[in-house]
């Protein structure tokens, strides 16, 4: 069964099990959607307002990335651990089979590029969120500040896990670029969730 179609209880029953997967990685797509559904309810409290009225075109378009993302993250879930679990795949194949160092480096990449795609999401949510803090219900400005946590929460959780299954590959080329993708998004997220918070702080 897929994990999105779990109950919450179900889900988190799942993550306390003694199996590595769902783990981290899909904990924190579950944090972005969290996330991105709080900014879709910060802007669906904003839009019919006569207060925010110069702000509704804005509002409506930030909401569909809002919600576009929330899909994304959701899907991510499932990848994330869908990943992780080639990983254990390709270790349990017979070690005298030639392609098995292949497959383990080719799967390890894969449960990079998943919590990796986890962090790039979160960033463009962030940026989303910036604008609905800024020209959103300003009641609800406290909303915009949880999710801007929580997107920060997902990013790091995210490239936590790109960081572990680096320590896997053999690639160089690849673990240094990754590397610097890495501390770039980092610089961005951190920047971004400050930016956040003193219009949060502002307002409260």
């Amino acid at each position: 069964m897929s994990l999105i179609n779990e109950t919450l209880k179900d889900f988190l029953e799942k993550v306390a099990e003694k199996t590595p997967t769902p783990g981290g990685g899909s904990v924190a797509a579950l944090a972005g959607a969290i996330s991105s559904a709080l900014l879709e309810m910060v802007c669906n409290l904003t839009i019919g307002k006569e207060k925010y009225k110069e702000f509704e075109e804005e509002m409506k378009i930030e909401r569909e990335k809002c919600r576009n993302y929330r899909e994304k993250f959701i899907n991510l879930i499932d990848e994330d651990s869908k990943a992780f679990d080639e990983v254990i795949s390709a270790f349990k194949l017979p070690k005298d089979y030639g392609g098995r160092k292949e497959a383990i480096q080719n799967a390890y990449k894969k449960a990079c590029a998943v919590p990796l795609e986890t962090a790039e999401y979160c960033i463009k949510l962030m940026e989303s969120g910036i604008k609905i803090a800024e020209k959103g219900n300003k009641n609800s400005i406290s909303d915009a500040g949880v999710a801007s946590l929580m997107a920060k929460s997902a990013f790091h959780s995210a490239i936590l896990n790109v960081k572990i299954n680096l320590s896997g590959i053999k690639d160089s080329d690849y673990v240094q670029k990754t590397k610097n993708h890495i501390k770039k998004m980092e610089y961005e997220a951190e920047n971004l969730h400050r930016k956040i918070m003193e219009v949060v702080e502002r307002w409260l």
